[in-house]
């Protein structure tokens, strides 16, 4: 499952610096990780018993990927006040990080009995929950997130993940469509959309990808399921040219070279392209046994039978391996 995007708290500390004799506030936010740290560093110093510098820390810390340093300040964090709701669910962010889901189950739990009215602690649940693939508990979050905020868009996208994992696509595209209605930008949901309608063979598909990839330019998941659409109904064109689009974000999408090679031998009949973007393929992923396959049969094309028998051989080796 993709992994599903997280909800971060933005802080907004300002910090003043004396350059030349002139002072310019520079916006905690707008400092590089490192900077953050030091400034946290300075003030904890100053202050080791304020809890929030303990929790922005180890905020900071989970962001940079120093999950055990960051357990050690929010636990501190805790220590000093265990009443601020959001200590609880950055706690459960870093456990489930570190793959301990039961621990962050249970700080999840805590964070409900601190404030049975923080929406983020049930969302969080259900997240977790739908990443265990546990769809009773994950249900039972987003409806109590709903019934406290009857327009909070996750929430509905979440639903509409579990729905879909469980096999009710009907309801899951209501949900994705509620999400978007109550965020008009809303990513995930629309690229969720456009590979459902995509699966149903739907143009609709290409309206909701084109959507995503107006949202995000660089989102190279969007730009690959609307290519392969154009492909398998036979718009190459279109298919080539978001192909190549994605291509320029990601050179080394290793599906995405196949494909080009794919079209390039069986629409257009340019087997040497067609074997230059096998190769690459294949060095993007060299388990990509079917990128050989390929390979192997635009060689055969080209009558270069040995390097064909090589690739069939080799593309057998692989799958058998796997």
């Amino acid at each position: 499952m993709r992994s599903i995007r997280k909800i971060f708290l933005f802080l907004t500390l300002g910090l003043v610096l004396a350059c030349g004799g002139k002072e310019n506030e520079v916006k905690f936010e707008d400092m590089s990780e490192t900077e953050k740290i030091s400034y946290l560093n300075a003030k904890i110093r100053k202050a080791p018993n304020n809890s929030d510098l303990f929790f922005k820390r180890a905020e900071t810390l989970f962001k940079k990927g120093e999950l055990v340093e960051a357990l050690v300040d929010i636990e501190r964090a805790i220590l000093i006040d265990k009443k601020k709701v959001e200590y609880h669910v950055l706690k459960a962010d870093i456990l489930f990080a570190q793959k301990q889901t039961a621990e962050a189950f249970s700080a999840l739990q805590t964070a409900k009995e601190v404030d049975g009215k923080y929406i983020e602690a049930y969302l969080k649940s259900a997240e977790l929950s739908l990443y265990l693939k546990d769809y009773e508990k994950t249900m039972f979050n987003l409806k109590q997130a709903i019934l406290l905020d009857k327009l909070n868009p996750t929430a509905y996208f979440l639903r509409g993940w579990a729905l879909k994992e469980q096999g009710d696509t009907v309801n899951a595209v209501k949900d994705y469509q509620k999400a978007i209605e109550l965020k008009s930008d809303y990513e995930l949901a629309y690229e969720e959309l456009g590979s459902l309608y995509a699966i149903k063979g739907d143009p609709l598909a290409i309206e909701y990808l084109n959507s995503t990839v107006n949202i995000n330019p660089n989102n190279y998941s969007a730009l690959y399921i609307l290519a392969l659409f154009y492909q398998e109904h036979e718009a190459i064109g279109q298919a080539l040219e978001t192909y190549q689009k994605l291509l320029e974000i990601k050179p080394d999408h290793a599906d995405a070279l196949h494909n080009v090679g794919y079209i390039n031998m069986i629409d257009k009949q340019e087997y040497d392209i067609a074997i230059e973007c096998f190769t690459s393929a294949i060095k993007a992923d060299t388990l990509f046994w079917q990128a050989y396959l390929s390979r192997a049969e635009a060689y055969e094309k080209k009558g270069e039978t040995n390097k064909a028998k090589a690739d069939f051989q080799k593309a057998e080796e692989i799958k058998a391996s796997l």
